[in-house]
């Protein structure tokens, strides 16, 4: 019996946890849909990976790097519009 108050207890003192982490994973989900469709990918796939635990840790690096070279494509883009027409880089 002793234990099972233990475990109650543990329980409900990791809820705040559990909780805000669950609050934290969803606005991350949230973040990348928006940036998934700014890039041009699946926003859905974006979100779901964003919330499966222990995927999510590893997706974050594959957004970041993703924001990355997204917004290096722009630029260069923007970099060749601007350009002169005889002006190579």
């Amino acid at each position: 019996m002793n234990d099972t108050v233990w475990m109650m207890d543990q329980a409900v003192t990791s809820l705040p946890l559990f909780t805000g982490l669950v609050l934290l994973w969803a606005g991350f989900a949230i973040g990348n849909g928006f940036l998934a469709h700014r890039l041009g990918h699946s926003v859905v796939l974006w979100v779901i990976l964003s919330l499966i635990p222990i995927i999510n840790y590893f997706f974050y690096f594959f957004v970041i790097y993703a924001t990355v070279l997204g917004i290096i494509r722009r630029l260069n883009i923007l970099t060749e519009r601007l350009a002169p027409a005889g002006q190579t880089t």
